[in-house]
């Protein structure tokens, strides 16, 4: 369903806009960082689908909204909340908001680790007591990992029991030290977990939080057809295998 209203609205907007650029000219797409690796993959299969190319920024959720006020972008994926904020300022040319994947919070180890179990919530929650060190996420970061993380940590009644033992950290340097041996484990976005550490596997049900991302085509955009044609593609079903192998789920 979610493929034919995108197309309908391909069709319908194309009517009224400018050409847009040729096959050599360059789209723009800005994204949070917890969608790059998909995108990545994604924005390839677009170039050579289409000739379109892309240059592609992506940024943390502080930052995104920041470049979208300075610059202008011609495609958008970011969470559904900083994507109602961007709409609400009147950023999103009308009719090209599409819902894409949804991504879950994750545990990284060591490479080295025996992985733990988190198949249960119960589980969950004696691997999280009987950790040694725990790196989290930071909460105060809009729309990002950290906030989810607090939920998950409040829905499973051990917060407090393990508050002593965890550490807010940055994405990249939290999963360095996790390889290095210097925490035990750590919670990222599924998405975000990077290829030096081990993922142990995914915060389990009922405890799992998730964070929802839209595309959208930017008010400002001049791109036309390609922009459309690119968040089409990013939100399309041909794409579901490369969201999936950074751990998305279509929604």
């Amino acid at each position: 369903m979610r493929s034919i209203v995108l197309a309908g609205v391909c069709v319908a907007l194309g009517a009224g806009l400018p050409a847009g650029p040729t096959a050599a000219d360059e789209i723009s797409l800005i994204s949070v960082g917890a969608v790059k690796g998909s995108l990545d993959k994604i924005v390839e299969d677009f170039t050579k689908e289409t000739g379109h190319k892309v240059k592609y920024t992506a940024g943390s959720p502080l930052m995104v909204p920041e470049k979208l006020k300075a610059e202008v972008f011609d495609v958008v994926v970011q969470s559904v909340p900083a994507m109602d904020d961007y709409e609400k300022a009147g950023g999103i040319k009308a009719g090209t908001r599409v819902p894409v994947v949804r991504g879950g919070i994750g545990v990284a180890i060591r490479e080295s680790a025996t992985a733990p179990d988190l198949w249960s919530a119960d589980a969950f929650k004696k691997t999280l007591l009987s950790a040694k060190s725990i790196a989290i996420g930071d909460p105060a970061m809009p729309n990002g990992s950290g906030i989810l993380i607090q939920r998950i940590l409040a829905d499973s009644g051990v917060g407090d029991a393990i508050k002593a033992k965890t550490k807010v950290v940055g994405l990249d340097p939290g999963q360095e030290q996790i390889a290095k041996g210097e925490f035990e484990l750590g919670m990222f976005n599924i998405s975000e977990i990077r290829p030096f550490v081990k993922y142990a596997g995914p915060v389990p049900p009922p405890l799992q939080q998730y964070t929802n991302y839209d595309v959208a085509v930017s008010a400002k955009s001049t791109a036309g057809e390609p922009a459309m044609a690119l968040a089409k593609m990013i939100a399309s079903k041909g794409s579901v295998e490369r969201w999936k192998a950074f751990g998305m789920e279509p929604r």
